[in-house]
């Protein structure tokens, strides 16, 4: 019923926002998706620099991560970037929780430039197991992986799509005991940039992700992963954007609620 109620608010967020405000502007390149940031068909110009901050609720899991994000032209169209964070967990009761800090993701992608109304990528990611899997900030296992995106102009804005497969090694979470044996994942990503303004953009997202690992006993957060997000970029300035979004789990393995906000710098 949480889940049922997250997903209603935010379909009701969004039928007030396209109501509300009339369409005047098209999407900017410079319009990030947030979940699928990585995997989208776009490069920045030159570079992003983005502070942000996350709020996780789940049924015995509650976490708090501030991290940085960032990303370069590294030549014409080529774009490499990464993430990583610091955070504390707060769990049930006999379950290990604390503070560190999160897995390294790396990603690099070639932008294969505007064909008409639609652009296409092709790129590899990379995590790094820097996180602390004892206080359930990661796994514990390296993965790698490739994928394929789009997107594709509308007469108001833009929507994207992107598909991919990630070699996830062994890990485990929270300590010894709980062995987590690594597998092939399947992750896929559709997301909607609409300009309700000159400096407003609303961005809906879905996104998915086939179970990583096998357990050993009772291991939240590393089976079937589905989230839905509603979400505004806000340009505040003339290189600087605001960013907030809200996320819904749809499957037991996802946080039941993340909230997520941060301050964008790009040029």
């Amino acid at each position: 019923m949480g889940t049922l109620r997250i997903s209603f608010g935010l379909s009701l967020t969004l039928l007030v926002l396209l109501v509300a405000f009339p369409v005047s502007a098209q999407t900017s390149g410079t319009d990030r998706l947030f979940m699928g940031f990585d995997e989208e068909a776009a490069v920045v110009d030159s570079q992003w620099w983005e502070g942000q901050g996350e709020i996780a609720e789940g049924s015995d899991f509650d976490a708090v991560i501030a991290r940085p994000v960032a990303a370069f032209q590294l030549r014409e169209a080529v774009e490499i970037g990464g993430r990583v964070g610091f955070g504390r967990t707060d769990s049930s009761p006999g379950t290990p929780d604390g503070t560190g800090a999160t897995d390294l993701d790396l990603w690099g992608k070639y932008h294969f430039g505007v064909q008409g109304d639609a652009e296409w990528a092709i790129g590899g990611t990379a995590t790094v197991p820097t996180g602390d899997d004892t206080a359930g900030l990661g796994f514990d296992a390296f993965s790698l992986g490739g994928f394929g995106s789009m997107r594709y102009r509308l007469s108001q804005g833009f929507i994207s799509a992107s598909v991919g497969v990630r070699l996830n090694g062994d890990g485990q979470f929270r300590g010894p005991g709980t062995e987590l044996e690594g597998k092939t994942s399947v992750t896929g990503n559709v997301g909607w940039l609409y300009p309700i303004s000159d400096t407003v953009t609303f961005v809906a997202e879905a996104d998915a992700e086939s179970r990583r690992f096998e357990r050993n006993g009772s291991v939240p957060g590393v089976g079937t992963v589905v989230r839905v997000l509603g979400g505004i970029n806000l340009r505040v300035a003339n290189r600087g954007m605001v960013r907030v979004a809200i996320v819904g789990g749809l499957t037991d393995d996802a946080p039941d609620l993340q909230i997520l906000g941060g301050y964008a710098f790009h040029f």
